[in-house]
This record gives C-alpha cells, sequence and structure tokens, in this order.
C-alpha cells in the first residue's frame, strides 16, 4: 500500500476524482432512461416521471423498472464511493493538519490551509503558505543573527580556557630559590634561607620574565667574530606574582659586571670572562643563543633565581608598540631637550625612540640618565596599556602580535593570556622599579658598574621570597 500524500492541492484531486465517479455512475443511468423516452416520444426529468410516464406498456415499464433499478445501484454505489472519498479526505486533512500544527505551532485551525474547498481557501492557503515561508525566512534570520555572534564568543571562550590552561601547565616547572652565598644559610635548594635571624620561604607563586631591549645596530656577527651579534641596552627582570597579582620589577644596569659565559656564532662554549652584561648578548647568534646568555647572566646578578622567559625587542619597534596605543605621555624625571624636569610631553613614533634610546657618549655616566627617562617612559606605557587591558584584553593579544614584527621570545600567547588575565583577576599592582643599587666606575676601556652584592641580595630576598611565620 503506498503511502498517503498529505499535499493539499493532492487532496483536492482526489476529492474532484471522487466526484467525477459519481457523475459517471448518474450519466449512465441518465443514458438508459433517455433510450426508453425516445421509444415513448415522452421525456422525463427523474426516475418517477419516466415510471409513471410508462404506466400502459406493461413490458417496457417492467424494463424500465429495471433499468431504474440499476440505476438505484449506481447511484448507492456512488454514494458509498463519495462517502468513502469525503472520509479519506477528512482523514488525510486531518493528518495534514496534526502535521503543520506539529511543525509551526499553529494555535487555531482557521490558520490552517486546506480548511477551505472552495477557490477562496486555496487562495487563503497561499497566502498563508507564504506567511509560513515569510516566518520561516524570518526565524532562520534571527537564528542565524544570533547564533554567530553566539558562536564567535564560544570559540573566544574555549580558546581563553585553552591558552589559560596551556599557559598554567608552562610555568608549573620554572620555580627554584637562590643558590649557597655568602649573605645566608640556605636549605632544600634555597627555598628557605636564613638571614640576619629571620627564615624566609620562597614565594612559589611567582613567575620571572625578562624583557630584553637589543640594540641591533651593534649587529653584525663580523666575519664569524665572537661577541660581534649586538648588545642588550635595556634588561629588566619582572617577578609576577599570580596569587597576589604584585609585579615586581628589578632593573639590571646595561654595565653591570658580571662573569659572562663566551660563545662562537655556531654555539661553541669558550670560556667565561667577567664584563658588562649588555655585552652577554653578543656572545651568541644574534638571538635565541644570545639571549639565553643574556638570562643566563641575569640569573647570576640575583643569586641563582631562575629566568626561564623572556622577550627581545628591538629598540626600532618602540614607535610602533608606542602609537599601537595612541601615544605616551610621560612626566620628565631631568631636563630633556628644551622642556624642564617634571614636564609633561606626549610621545609619538620616533620620538618616543629617541626618547628611551639617546644618551650623551661623551660623559661616563651616561646610562643613568637615559635609564631615568627609561624608568619613567616604562611607569606611563604600562600604567595606559593596564588600564586598556581591563576593559578589554584583546589590546594585550593586538600589542603582542605588532611585537612579534620587531621581536622574538619563548613566551607564548598561551602563557601571555594566563597571566595576563590571572593578574587582572588578582587586582594587577605594579610596583616601582628597582634598580639594583651599584657604584659607577672608570673601566678599561668602558664604564663598569659595581653592584652592592649585599643590597642586591635584599633585593632578592625582598621580591621572591616572605618572611616565615613563626609559631
Amino acid at each position: 500500500m503506498s503511502k498517503p500524500d498529505n499535499n493539499p492541492d493532492t487532496v483536492q484531486n482526489e476529492s474532484e476524482h471522487a466526484h467525477g465517479s459519481t457523475d459517471h455512475s448518474s450519466g449512465s443511468s441518465g443514458r438508459h432512461s433517455s433510450h426508453h423516452a425516445s421509444s415513448s416520444s415522452a421525456h422525463h426529468s427523474s426516475d418517477s416521471g419516466h415510471s409513471s410516464h410508462h404506466s400502459s406498456d406493461g413490458g417496457h415499464s417492467s424494463h424500465h423498472s429495471s433499468g431504474s433499478g440499476h440505476t438505484s445501484t449506481h447511484a448507492s454505489d456512488s454514494e458509498h464511493t463519495s462517502r468513502h472519498s469525503s472520509g479519506s479526505r477528512h482523514s488525510i486533512e486531518s493528518e495534514h493538519r496534526r502535521k503543520l500544527i506539529q511543525k509551526y505551532q499553529v494555535i487555531s485551525e482557521d490558520d490552517l490551509p486546506g480548511t477551505q474547498s472552495s477557490d477562496s481557501g486555496r487562495k487563503h492557503h497561499h497566502r498563508h503558505h507564504r506567511r509560513f515561508s515569510r516566518r520561516r525566512r524570518i526565524r532562520r534570520a534571527l537564528i542565524i543573527i544570533i547564533s554567530i555572534p553566539l558562536a564567535l564568543c564560544l570559540i573566544a571562550a574555549s580558546t581563553f580556557a585553552v591558552l589559560n590552561l596551556m599557559g598554567s601547565r608552562q610555568l608549573q616547572k620554572e620555580i627554584g630559590g637562590v643558590e649557597k652565598n655568602p649573605f645566608s644559610v640556605t636549605y632544600d635548594e634555597g627555598k628557605t634561607v636564613e638571614y640576619n635571624g629571620v627564615t624566609y620561604t620562597l614565594n612559589e607563586n611567582i613567575v620571572t620574565v625578562a624583557a630584553i631591549g637589543m640594540d641591533r645596530e651593534a649587529f653584525g656577527l663580523e666575519d664569524d667574530k665572537i661577541g660581534t651579534a649586538g648588545q642588550a641596552d635595556f634588561i629588566l627582570i619582572a617577578a609576577l606574582d599570580l596569587k597576589s597579582g604584585l609585579v615586581s620589577p628589578i632593573l639590571i644596569p646595561r654595565d653591570t659586571m658580571v662573569d659572562v659565559d663566551q660563545y662562537t656564532t655556531d654555539g661553541q662554549y669558550v670560556g667565561v670572562e667577567r664584563m658588562q652584561i649588555c655585552l652577554s648578548f653578543a656572545y651568541g647568534d644574534g638571538g635565541k643563543t644570545s639571549s639565553r646568555n643574556v638570562l643566563t647572566s641575569a640569573q647570576r646578578v640575583l643569586y641563582g633565581i631562575p629566568v626561564h622567559l623572556y622577550g627581545v625587542l628591538d629598540l626600532a619597534g618602540i614607535p610602533a608598540l608606542n602609537d599601537a596605543i595612541g601615544g605616551v605621555s610621560v612626566t620628565l624625571p631631568e631636563d630633556y631637550g628644551d622642556k624642564s624636569a617634571g614636564s609633561r610631553i606626549m610621545l609619538h613614533g620616533t620620538d618616543a625612540e629617541k626618547f628611551v634610546r639617546s644618551r650623551d657618549t661623551q660623559r661616563m655616566d651616561s646610562d643613568t640618565p637615559r635609564r631615568a627617562r627609561q624608568i619613567a617612559y616604562l611607569n606611563a606605557y604600562i600604567s595606559k596599556v593596564t588600564s586598556a587591558a581591563i576593559r578589554d584584553f584583546g589590546v594585550v593579544r593586538n600589542l603582542y602580535n605588532t611585537a612579534m614584527e620587531y621581536a622574538f621570545t619563548n613566551i607564548s600567547l598561551s602563557r601571555v593570556t594566563y597571566m595576563g588575565t590571572t593578574l587582572l583577576q588578582k587586582g594587577l599592582n605594579i610596583a616601582d622599579v628597582t634598580t639594583l643599587s651599584g657604584k659607577l666606575q672608570p673601566g678599561d676601556p668602558y664604564a663598569e658598574y659595581i653592584l652592592d652584592e649585599q643590597a642586591a641580595f635584599e633585593t632578592v630576598l625582598h621580591v621572591f621570597y616572605t618572611p616565615a611565620v613563626s609559631e
């Protein structure tokens, strides 16, 4: 048995076909009666009239009577067919209405197409079909409009969650304490320190990151000669406390004297020599090995505190990063150009680069005033980025992408996302930059910055450790 067609047009056709069968049955009876009417030369319009007119002719009447019975039989069959067709149509239309109600949630049967059998009913069906089509299109458009931003939010949220998780896992093995030193007694691989009668414990929530400003003008690797890969003019160690949200920056002056490992340009170890920390970048490939050599030297300055993460920026990229946040307003720490100390200036483009790079090389302490400008600029820049990131963390990701045109790093976007969002959630608080104290003296041939080692050690204890709570 074939499956019923619930299409309202098909229902109408089947109904007309059923009525056609009834007309055919009546027509057969009519033709039979007309034949007898012509034989008796009398016209009749009904079965009763035909029977009365031929009452004198018994045989013929009998024959006609038989014919009337035949007609009656056909009429009865036609009526049965009509009732059957009407019932089928009613069943099909009911099923059709039920399915439409399920599909479109129609509230009233008056809203259903196919409930009228006339031409006006069919017109109503077509109008209603158009209404349904418009409703479907509007509903589909609304679903698309709502779904697209929702999908983007879900993708962003899931990406954000993945980056956070990846960043968290990547940082788990980068914790360590100070090494043996002449100022304290250390236990548990430097995680516990006794200094001046006080016990300190390592804050294992801290992640340490090195920000290195590279002078590419000195980059050359001249004839594969060692020590010609450029200099690290700016070295800042940032201690990020992911539990409290505190960021403690430590600036290591570029002329700080420290033991520096020496490598050839192809990575072969040559030896170690005491020199300015800025030159540790020169002994390497100008990229990864040079950066790691700076980290090794920085760890020696910090008495073994591990520094695994770094970002190296070509100072020529400062204009792009400066303008990416709409410029930076800085309060001058000293006289600069025709502006006196305390004045506030707005830096754009190359003016920002000049502000943090220029120095009077004729002065032995030329790096001292420049370092003060760098700190002032850094504080102003971080403050502006932080305010923007609180409103929209996408600012940080955009800066990361901009920096990558002028920088290289081992800090993945997942780590940046994890550290940045964690600090913001904890109430980001950036402490003043601490410059390791020391004394500048003439060298041969360049100036040398001699650290106050005990003061440097106390800075390490203050930033990376907390006094143990006595019981």
